[in-house]
């Protein structure tokens, strides 16, 4: 599905920008209740081995239409341990192993290392103004000593940039690492087969 059908699909409309513009009424509501627990500035978490630099601006991550579950996640980004400071234009830089458990590429860098059919499962997204913001892609895979989760480098003017990582509820290893239960996140299928899931993360500021 290209972006155009994919954002029409979610309800977003049509949009001449690349920042969103709105998430669903039932998303928002369940966006807000999932900040009513006193989380925190979101923990950091490693980099890991596999972050490449320079990744486009992109709302499916899954540009080879690799194999896999479906998923989109969606979520708000807050200035602050509240909800009063919702930040937009944020760069939300994305990454995640495919269903097998294998990174594209398996390797560090910057994208003009690689060829371009080397890379993907990664991209980034921009909040829009109430701090929203929505990806698809396909569900990870785990690998050997680590659980499913994805990756996020997250950098926002007058904020710390924030480098982090989301896990699955109901994944048996998360219990093997120390992860605050508010980086993991309640994924539900849908009737589509799809999916979803609201991560909500909140920046220190400089």
């Amino acid at each position: 599905m290209d972006r155009k059908k994919f954002l029409k699909n979610l309800g977003f409309g049509l949009v001449a920008t690349p920042i969103i513009t709105s998430i669903s009424c039932s998303s928002k509501d369940d966006i807000i209740k999932s900040t009513t627990a006193a989380c925190g500035v979101t923990k950091s978490d490693m980099l890991g081995p596999y972050y490449v630099s320079g990744s486009s601006q992109i709302t499916n991550l899954n540009t080879q239409n690799f194999s896999g579950d479906k998923i989109i996640v969606s979520g708000k980004l807050y200035g602050g341990e509240d909800k009063s400071k919702p930040i937009a234009n944020a760069m939300i830089e994305v990454w995640h192993a495919d269903s097998d458990g294998i990174y594209h590429p398996v390797g560090d860098g910057n994208v003009s290392d690689y060829k371009a059919d080397k890379i993907t499962l990664r991209g980034f997204v921009n909040t829009n103004a109430e701090g929203d913001y929505i990806f698809e892609s396909i569900r990870p895979g785990v690998y050997p000593g680590r659980p499913r989760h994805f990756h996020y480098k997250i950098t926002a003017n007058g904020y710390k940039t924030l480098v982090t990582q989301i896990y699955f509820k109901g994944d048996p290893t998360t219990a093997d690492e120390d992860i605050d239960s508010c980086r993991i996140i309640d994924f539900k299928k849908d009737t589509n087969g799809i999916y979803k899931g609201i991560a909500v993360i909140h920046l220190a500021s400089n």
